[in-house]
């Protein structure tokens, strides 16, 4: 990756679990409006992009193009997630939306031709594992009332298009930055955002109507800080796909996500890990090691 993009990681991951730390605040002390909430985060994130812009907006025709699929990517993944999570068993939803890291993986190593070798594939390896023993270990530690929740066809539905909506946000970047040669990258997240946030709005106001007033006024210092770091996420992000082949960004972002997550639970929050948890944050290291050698 080079020592800018190990900089820039350290930065995403940083800004990441900033966002998540906000986010799990306004959750534990309020817990409501979640569409609404979300629609603020991306808003400001949106803001965000406004203002670091230098050298004015462009929007190209073919940008919306763009620009439009993402932000349908970003609400369907959000929503559908809300649907899947609401009606199904947790651990079999989580640990199949979890796998929405391979989309840009195939699509870097198949589509793109990245270069790749048996330790690419090792890394890849473990990488699953680790994802798969995370969200079993979670399981074994979560409220075991929701082992009775159906597998349905609208579950199933939800679920892949979770998966898919996901998994393909940073493939459509990465066509977007090939197309336009790494340019217009504000304009292309601000039309992004701002479609997310529509859609979150419109569905707030529909299904959490009785508590609109209530969620903005709870949430909107929440709002913006997570919606700031989630636009220098993105930001950054949207660096490291122009930077480093997906194939090799995506296992290690995903690695990194871990075990950043574990440092700050553990030293932060004071949790606890299990034996399978700390198995899992050591398969995440040797992928991303691995990668690293590949």
């Amino acid at each position: 990756m080079g020592i800018l993009g190990i900089v820039y990681m350290l930065i995403h991951l940083t800004a990441h679990q900033g966002e998540v730390m906000l986010v799990r605040r306004y959750g534990k002390k309020y817990g409501a409006g979640g569409m609404l909430f979300n629609g603020v985060i991306c808003l400001f994130a949106m803001i965000y992009f406004v203002l670091t812009d230098w050298d004015g907006f462009h929007f190209l025709p073919e940008l919306w193009v763009y620009g439009i699929i993402n932000a349908l990517l970003y609400a369907a993944g959000f929503y559908y997630a809300y649907v899947a999570y609401g009606i199904g068993n947790y651990f079999l939803t989580n640990t199949i939306t979890s796998m929405q890291f391979m989309i840009p993986i195939i699509y870097g190593l198949v589509f793109l031709k990245e270069p790749s070798n048996w330790l690419t594939y090792s890394s890849l390896v473990f990488s699953i594992a680790s994802v798969i023993l995370m969200c079993y270990a979670r399981k074994q530690k979560a409220d075991q009332s929701e082992e009775g929740n159906s597998i349905s066809a609208k579950w199933l539905f939800a679920t892949l298009i979770t998966l898919f909506s996901n998994g393909l946000i940073s493939v459509v970047a990465k066509m977007q930055q090939i197309r336009f040669d790494k340019q217009h990258s504000n304009e292309y997240m601000v039309i992004t955002l701002a479609g997310a946030f529509l859609f979150l709005l419109l569905m707030g106001v529909v299904l959490e109507r009785n508590g609109i007033k209530k969620t903005l006024k709870q949430g909107i210092a929440y709002g913006i800080g997570a919606g700031m770091l989630n636009g220098l996420k993105n930001g950054i992000n949207l660096a490291l796909i122009a930077l480093v082949p997906l194939s090799v960004l995506t296992p290690v972002k995903k690695g990194g996500g871990i075990v950043f997550t574990f440092l700050v639970s553990y030293f932060l929050y004071k949790e606890r890990y299990t034996k399978l948890q700390y198995l899992s944050i050591l398969l995440s290291i040797i992928a991303i090691v691995l990668m690293q050698l590949s």
